[in-house]
């Protein structure tokens, strides 16, 4: 098949971040607050061959770490609304485990978290995002959900300021976030975005959990859990930290990835619930966390109970990604559970414009 040229410059740049993957230096992120709480471990060292960029089932594969029963829990309940559907729903989150009983062999490697784990090749997705990115008024699918729901991504404001992503949903049960990008959304329709901020906004990165109200995507895999920076094979289908099978071995996972090495956006936020707060960082980092908490009246603390087993974690992977060539700040914020109040989507969504202004 013939390929154009935008294919081959797509192709040459992923041969190249290849290359660069293979001298990158693999030592532990200093400011990665948000896997550092407890003990990472693997069983085997993972696979590091390319998934394929095509929703495929995932079967059960032989599990190291079990992920225990979930400690931090809510009731969540949101409006979710998009281009086309309006749905309410309501539902019990499970989120972080306590604990995880941990294989003989934990002293296996961890993936170094290059784009080499997820997609060596230039793919077709990748070319539509690279065309995609320069449009004046964005708005468009990165990628599928294992069910074949589209993974929409848009520019709000214009292009040429300070990149903003806000990811509204990466667990579906978690999905208040959804209410920020909302009046994000809007308020670019009624006032406009400061022209120093280029805002991105992602509703949903794993929108078969939202239709079901589960944390997990339609593989039972936790997205949080799934990308390729340090991934950790944990439990397996029906345990609440499920990784999959492979570093971002998810659609989803693999969207996302493949975006964010391209936008290559200055500040990106993941919203989570309920823990309600946001954990502390260093340098800039740590002062744009806690300018964002100052202004949303959230507490900086640890998360969550000292429980869980944060490996491939979205955020952690997009700091170490983003380092290569800036100082990005990319940072979890934990809402509280339910249905935000008029009052707390607007000190939220206002806060992630003024952290974009002042950067």
């Amino acid at each position: 098949m013939q390929r154009s040229p935008r294919h081959l410059i797509s192709l040459g740049f992923a041969v190249a971040l290849v290359l660069a993957a293979c001298g990158a230096d693999d030592s532990p992120d200093a400011v990665s607050t948000d896997d550092t709480s407890t003990t990472i471990a693997a069983a085997n060292t993972p696979e590091t061959t390319s998934p394929a960029l095509t929703p495929t089932p995932t079967t059960a594969a032989a599990a190291v770490v079990t992920a225990a029963p979930a400690s931090k829990s809510s009731t969540s309940s949101s409006t979710t609304s998009t281009s086309s559907t309006s749905t309410t729903s309501t539902s019990t989150t499970s989120t972080t485990s306590p604990a995880a009983e941990v294989g003989s062999e934990s002293n296996a490697s961890l993936t170094d978290g290059s784009i080499a784990d997820v997609a060596a090749s230039a793919s077709d997705a990748a070319d539509r995002v690279g065309e995609q990115i320069e449009l004046q008024t964005p708005v468009f699918d990165i990628g599928y959900s294992v069910e074949g729901r589209p993974i929409v991504a848009e520019r709000v404001g214009a292009a040429g300021g300070r990149k903003v992503l806000v990811i509204g949903v990466i667990h579906g049960n978690e999905d208040a976030g959804i209410q920020i990008v909302d009046e994000l959304r809007q308020r670019g329709l009624d006032d406009g975005i400061d022209e120093s901020v280029e805002l991105w906004l992602i509703e949903s990165m794993n929108p078969d959990g939202v239709g079901r109200q589960d944390r997990h995507n339609a593989n039972e895999v936790d997205l949080n859990r799934n990308f390729p920076y340090k991934w950790g094979m944990i439990g397996f289908p029906g345990n609440s930290q499920y990784a999959g099978t492979g570093p971002a071995s998810e659609p989803e996972t693999q969207a996302a990835v493949e975006f964010i090495t391209q936008l290559r956006p200055d500040i990106a936020i993941w919203y989570h619930q309920d823990a309600n707060l946001i954990i502390p960082s260093e340098g800039r980092d740590g002062r744009i966390r806690e300018r964002y908490a100052e202004l949303t009246a959230l507490p900086l603390a640890d998360c969550c109970g000292g429980g869980g087993v944060y490996t491939g974690i979205a955020a952690t992977w997009a700091r170490n990604e983003l380092k290569k060539d800036s100082d990005a700040v990319p940072f979890i914020v934990e809402l509280p559970g339910g249905v935000l109040s008029s009052a707390l989507v607007d000190a939220h969504a206002s806060a992630v414009l003024t952290i974009g202004v002042e950067g």
